[in-house]
């Protein structure tokens, strides 16, 4: 790469020497003319830097939790979406990983789904799953449900829910 931008600036040089003759006017005009470009290379690559920066905090932004999931739910701060889909107009399926107490968090959701209006529907074998199962306003039925330990010990929590 070293060698073709050498090669490269040594035509450049020919070029503008050809075109240009070499005089202190022109010679000092080339040095601006050349640190103006360097310049600009700058300048462009902290523009680009900026909106790799800005859309990443946009995609970031955009990693919010359904609308249809009740805010009853309060969420791990280091949860991270997974998975984020809507099927139709009735089918959601959202995922969230996390290195929280899924057991714990578990039983605290299912205590607040409880409290606030959503009715869990829970069976016996359900319970060793990990997973709840409920149905509330706007929510036909919703199950959320534990997954096996994923990569450094994260868990994977997926929700699936049929709406109104």
């Amino acid at each position: 790469m070293l060698a073709i931008h050498a090669r490269g600036h040594k035509y450049w040089n020919m070029i503008m020497s050809t075109l240009c003759p070499p005089s202190p006017v022109h010679a000092a005009t080339f040095l601006r003319l050349r640190t103006l470009l360097r310049c600009l290379a700058i300048r462009d690559l902290t523009f680009a830097a900026v909106i790799v920066l800005a859309a990443s905090v946009v995609v970031r932004a955009d990693e919010h939790i359904q609308d249809w999931i009740p805010e009853v739910l309060v969420f791990p701060e280091d949860a991270e979406v997974v998975t984020d889909r809507a099927i139709g107009s009735t089918i959601r399926l959202f995922s969230i990983s996390t290195e929280a107490d899924v057991d714990a968090l578990l039983s605290d959701w299912e205590v607040a789904l409880n409290e606030n209006g959503f009715p869990v529907t829970q069976q016996a074998g359900e319970l060793l799953d990990r997973s709840i199962e409920f149905t509330g306003p706007g929510i036909i039925n919703a199950k959320i449900h534990v997954t096996p330990t994923t990569d450094g010990g994260r868990r994977l929590i997926e929700f699936d829910a049929t709406l109104n």
